[in-house]
């Protein structure tokens, strides 16, 4: 398994590209379409699908242009349909040129994926950022998104964040095995063992405790 990591937009948002042998799948493809071709073709890859971790819209910008090249399926969960369809919640009305409202998806929740399992990928729910946002173990990686960043985690003030469904999610993320290598939705790599150690927001004083950004 290789993964290439490539950073878009004016958001820096970290896409990621899954591949083995001739195939692969993406992760997040917030922007800059002609980027991410470009290392398609360069590293001869068939993409399979597009996995997304939630639907704001600096994670989704390119997928209209990969569906319409590619033709292949993209799946994001079910609980933020409402967000990829709607403009002004996946701020493509703000900070885009285009509104963004997808039209073409699958749902995880909805219809089957029971292949993600066959091809060696988990999907957990991590509610909190987003209703519907989810982290993706493959291999030695866990793709978080916008759950936990290095030294981080997203914010809850967007539409559909909730800060006890969060608090929940970096909980339930704890219990997973220490030695993932964790790939964010932005900023630098990191290891779940290091952020269980360093992350405040993954400290027992801010899980248990009354909430405190730093």
């Amino acid at each position: 398994m290789k993964v290439k990591k490539l950073i878009l937009g004016y958001y820096n948002v970290n896409c990621y590209i899954v591949s083995s042998e001739d195939t692969c799948f993406i992760i997040d493809p917030g922007a800059d379409f002609k980027s991410i071709d470009s290392y398609l073709l360069q590293e001869n890859l068939r993409p399979e699908f597009i996995l997304n971790t939630h639907g704001h819209y600096d994670h989704i910008g390119a997928v209209p242009e990969i569906l319409q090249k590619y033709n292949i399926p993209f799946y994001i969960d079910s609980e933020d349909e409402f967000i990829i369809t709607d403009p002004e919640k996946n701020f493509s009305s703000v900070f885009a040129g285009n509104p963004l409202s997808l039209q073409t998806y699958k749902l995880i929740g909805s219809d089957d994926v029971s292949f993600f399992s066959e091809k060696g990928i988990k999907i957990y729910k991590t509610p909190g950022h987003t209703p519907g946002s989810i982290i993706i173990e493959t291999g030695a990686y866990l793709f978080t998104g916008d759950l936990l960043f290095r030294g981080g985690v997203g914010r809850t003030d967007l539409a559909g964040g909730d800060m006890k469904a969060l608090k929940s999610s970096l909980v339930s993320l704890k219990k997973l095995d220490s030695k993932l290598n964790v790939l964010a939705g932005h900023g630098a790599n990191s290891s779940l063992e290091y952020e269980i150690s360093n992350n405040y927001y993954l400290s027992s004083d801010f899980l248990e405790g009354e909430v405190k950004w730093l």
